[in-house]
């Protein structure tokens, strides 16, 4: 099964709409038209949304869920770059400056997805300009994350940037007094999204639990010290 509008979401009752660029939007007549435009797909664990290198063809919204951007490097490997989140968009820098797919998008919970195709939204746009003011905001959003994530790398020791890391992804589970934790992610992930070696981050996981700051479950960290763990990612050298 395909996009659909009958899997869309309804915005207005969305619990992640604070997040999303629809909340940018500023008046009800472009907010309808955003609801109605939408299609939307249910994809499984591990499906995969768009390949790297492709030729966009329309923008995405993580409506529930998370995904994973991939960078391939020449041999094959591929290289964890980061996840979104319900709220965020995919793949819109690359159709805005009409270059291939920089990664390819896989999810990694069961995910719904919405999209709308490029000649859809170009559109719009001319319709409703100022849409393009908040669609400017979301791209800008994202350079300066890109920004942040390089002076990291430059600046941030390695203990700061697995620490940062951590915090980025954890989640809170429901229920009284549960504790954040991060959750689907390999140890390996862990490395490429710090910036760091395989080597380096099992010796810091290992050094975190010995201080109590984390505990492994299987294939899960809980993270018994959260506010500790965000102090020490905003060390710099």
């Amino acid at each position: 099964m395909g996009f659909s509008k009958k899997e869309a979401p309804n915005c207005e009752w969305c619990k992640f709409r604070a997040n999303c660029f629809y909340d940018l939007l500023d008046d009800a007549s472009s907010k309808k038209a955003w609801r109605e435009m939408r299609l939307a797909n249910r994809f499984r664990p591990g499906e995969t949304l768009f390949y790297e290198g492709e030729k966009p063809n329309g923008v995405y919204i993580v409506c529930t869920g998370k995904v994973k951007i991939l960078k391939a490097s020449r041999s094959g490997q591929q290289l964890l770059m980061r996840m979104e989140y319900p709220g965020d968009l995919v793949g819109h820098i690359s159709l805005l400056a009409q270059w291939p797919y920089a990664g390819s998008v896989e999810t990694m919970v069961e995910s719904v997805i919405s999209m709308c195709d490029e000649e859809t939204l170009r559109k719009y746009l001319l319709k409703y300009p100022k849409a393009s003011l908040a669609l400017l905001r979301e791209v800008s959003r994202d350079v300066r994350r890109g920004e942040a994530m390089a002076r990291d790398i430059a600046f941030k020791p390695a203990r700061s940037r697995l620490a940062g890391t951590l915090t980025r992804m954890m989640t809170q589970p429901p229920g009284k007094n549960t504790l954040p934790v991060v959750t689907l992610l390999k140890r390996k992930e862990l490395a490429e999204m710090a910036g760091l070696t395989i080597e380096t981050t099992v010796r810091l996981l290992k050094d975190f639990e010995t201080r109590k700051l984390i505990r492994k479950k299987d294939k899960d960290i809980i993270l018994l010290d959260a506010e500790k763990l965000k102090q020490m990612s905003t060390h710099f050298s």
